[in-house]
């Protein structure tokens, strides 16, 4: 069910409350403060092993490195230093003087605690498999049966500010990797019951959570900042009122209607906000891919030509100019220039052909029967599916074709059991900025955002290599383990999402994160 680690990035990442024309400070007495929306899915959980990498998670928490949105590198953020010799085993010194929002210091033992907790197979935490790599991880998750033991072995406190941290292969994107919200810290407190934690965490991050937290059927969530955040960007705002949206239309009707200050705006509404409010949007160039993937379980979609047919049945300069009003760049490959590594026309499928796509189906013995395409709620994607399956039913003469919409939470986890029977439209960014990151969740096996069932031994022979080698030559290692997946047609890459921050004129400095959300700390209340 990982759909965490990919849907961090989603297109409704962040949003807001207060007039949007308004030019006081917010909040009675003149006190600092401004709201922001967010979809639902991003605040139904706050745990790190079950979060889903929002700004909110990122407000709340802060890991051992944060990825500098500008410059795309990871600096170190409660880590004082991160140091190896060999790619495999880690040495991680840790600042002093961090502490919880219940005022507990932040230790080595905080680290190891969250990352147990995730890594326990029982606690069905969803970002689990972002330790697979760790040393001692199949202990916890063994095939059958209980584990015997509930820590990592490759997980050692060697004293109160030192982290001995032990992996099954080398891997130098570490430092990136340790930046996932998944790999941030809990108090000694967390552990007396998860299930409240999740609803009212605390963190060490630039804001808390407030009042009774996230509680059933409520659509509001007040974050206050943390005073003795020991971290560099310590927040302007004194409160945050966070709203969820079913999606972000929702939420952009409330910033027209004056009730959000800052929403994050896709499709249509991104081209109406580009003229009402030119000098209230920020454009934002995802790390991100939305694409078109095959059930590689379904018998019908074991052909190479079928899915090659399918792919160049698809035309994404229409879908960019029409539906997104040219907010988007079709894909000429798996990951746009925004990603470093990414830029290459690494999909020979990824342009409109419909004769040389008649000729491959027809040579895969023709379509028979009715089809379906399948994505996750979201107004922009269903709007999306429909132009796929026109195009699909024009281009290639697939006379029953449907669309099916399922909340992302049960997506995701029907197409890790292979219960979807049809290509499915989905999102997917980067963890962090590197191509390996794309190329190692979709296509890795066990990883919980391959949900199109590929796996090649090609492939993780190179990406194995890439992990191991110094940052210059991992990139050409990745580039060529994301060649080798594209030729087999897993997926069909559409377009690299472009998408906008728009704000109300109370609030500067609004700046997007590495996967879009607005940087709630550095929101500057005027």
């Amino acid at each position: 069910m990982a759909a965490a680690g990919a849907l961090a990035l989603a297109l409704a990442a962040c949003g807001g409350t207060a007039t949007q024309d308004s030019g006081d400070g917010g909040g009675a007495g003149g006190a600092k403060t401004f709201s922001i929306g967010v979809t639902s899915y991003f605040v139904s959980h706050f745990t790190p092993g079950q979060s889903g990498g929002s700004n909110i998670d990122y407000a709340v928490f802060t890991p051992l490195t944060a990825v500098d949105s500008a410059s795309g590198q990871a600096r170190n953020a409660v880590a004082e230093s991160i140091e190896s010799e060999d790619n495999k085993v880690w040495t991680i010194k840790i600042k002093k003087g961090w502490t919880f929002h219940n005022g507990e210091e932040v230790t080595a033992q905080s680290f190891a605690d969250s990352w147990n907790a995730t890594a326990y197979g029982p606690n069905a935490m969803t970002n689990n498999y972002l330790f697979a790599d760790f040393e001692g991880y199949a202990d916890l998750n063994p095939a059958e049966g209980e584990p015997k033991t509930k820590t990592l072995s490759g997980v050692e406190v060697v004293d109160t500010h030192t982290l001995k941290v032990t992996l099954t292969k080398p891997l130098s994107l570490l430092p990136y990797i340790l930046a996932q919200s998944t790999f941030a810290p809990m108090p000694k407190a967390a552990f007396t019951d998860l299930k409240a934690f999740d609803a009212k965490p605390i963190g060490n991050g630039p804001y808390q959570v407030t009042g009774e937290g996230r509680t059933t059927g409520a659509t509001k969530i007040t974050l206050q900042r943390y005073d003795k955040y020991a971290g560099e960007l310590k927040g302007d705002a004194e409160t945050v009122e966070v709203k969820s949206y079913q999606d972000e239309v929702a939420a952009y009707r409330d910033f027209q209607a004056g009730a959000v200050d800052v929403t994050l705006v896709g499709g249509n509404n991104l081209t109406n906000a580009a003229t009402r409010y030119k000098d209230q949007l920020v454009q934002v160039p995802f790390p991100a891919v939305i694409y078109l993937g095959f059930p590689l379980w379904d018998k019908r979609f074991e052909d190479i030509k079928v899915r090659q047919a399918f792919s160049l049945a698809v035309d994404r300069d229409a879908i960019v100019k029409s539906l997104l009003r040219g907010f988007g760049q079709p894909a000429k490959g798996l990951a746009g220039s925004t990603i470093p590594g990414g830029g290459a026309q690494d999909c020979e499928f990824c342009s409109l052909d419909v004769a040389r796509a008649k000729s491959l189906l027809a040579e895969a013995g023709g379509w028979s029967g009715p089809l379906k395409l399948w994505t996750y709620q979201d107004p922009v994607n269903t709007t999306i599916l429909e132009a796929v399956s026109n195009q699909l039913r024009t281009n290639l003469g697939i006379e029953t074709i449907t669309t099916g919409t399922q909340p992302v939470d049960q997506l995701y986890p029907n197409l890790t059991a292979h219960k979807i029977d049809g290509p499915f439209l989905l999102y997917m960014g980067a963890g962090y900025p590197h191509l390996y990151a794309l190329a190692d969740q979709l296509f890795t096996k066990g990883s919980g955002t391959n949900v199109t069932g590929y796996d090649d031994e090609e492939f993780a022979s190179l990406l194995r290599k890439a992990a191991a080698a110094e940052p210059d030559q991992a990139m050409g290692l990745a580039q060529e383990a994301t060649r080798t997946a594209m030729a087999a047609v897993p997926l069909s890459p559409l377009f690299q999402p472009v998408g906008g921050l728009v704000h109300s004129k109370k609030l500067s400095n609004v700046t997007p994160e590495f996967l879009g959300g607005a940087r709630i700390a550095a929101i500057k209340v005027n």
